[in-house]
């Protein structure tokens, strides 16, 4: 891929790919990484999709995150977790991109989404704006699995929205 190709890919698609990869790590540091792994991949790679190029790098994030979560075989406890959200609300790129309070509490709580794939498919859906079909293209489902899966996620996440006294 050309240089100012790559520059023009970066600027576009940069803040959504933070976004996925901290939703999906929930740990800034591994999330700047994991963005900067992608746009990197993109750039040596050979045989990169042209009309799907955005779904391609999500899928490429994704797909390293993974690798990344099998060779450390490392999980996330409850007490770092709680540290990240509260650090990200003092200070950090997510708050640049996160600026009302009504929409960090959002995203604060769609953090807390359980299981993963809830979280995933509201972020991919919400801030990714994809549409279902690409959707279940990048994380690998059927259309209707991905379809589930965003409703059962969008009613968890409304249940919990109803729980917090903020007005939404």
């Amino acid at each position: 891929m050309k240089s100012d190709a790559m520059d023009r890919a970066y600027k576009k698609y940069h803040k959504e790919l933070y976004l996925y990869a901290l939703s999906l790590s929930r740990d800034e540091e591994l999330a700047k990484d994991l963005v900067s792994e992608t746009f990197y991949k993109a750039f040596i790679a050979s045989n990169v999709p042209r009309g799907s190029f955005k779904y391609w790098l999500f899928r490429v994030l994704k797909n390293h995150f993974i690798d990344l979560k099998r060779t450390k075989q490392s999980s996330v406890s409850m007490g770092s977790y709680e540290k990240v959200l509260s650090d990200k609300s003092e200070r950090g790129p997510a708050k640049s991109y996160i600026h009302k309070e009504r929409d960090q509490r959002l995203y604060e709580h769609l953090m807390k989404l359980e299981p993963d794939s809830y979280r995933e498919v509201i972020h991919l859906y919400y801030y990714g704006e994809m549409s279902i079909k690409d959707i279940a293209k990048t994380v690998g489902w059927s259309e209707s699995n991905t379809k589930t899966t965003l409703y059962r996620a969008r009613k968890k996440l409304g249940k919990a929205l109803k729980e917090d006294h903020y007005e939404f």
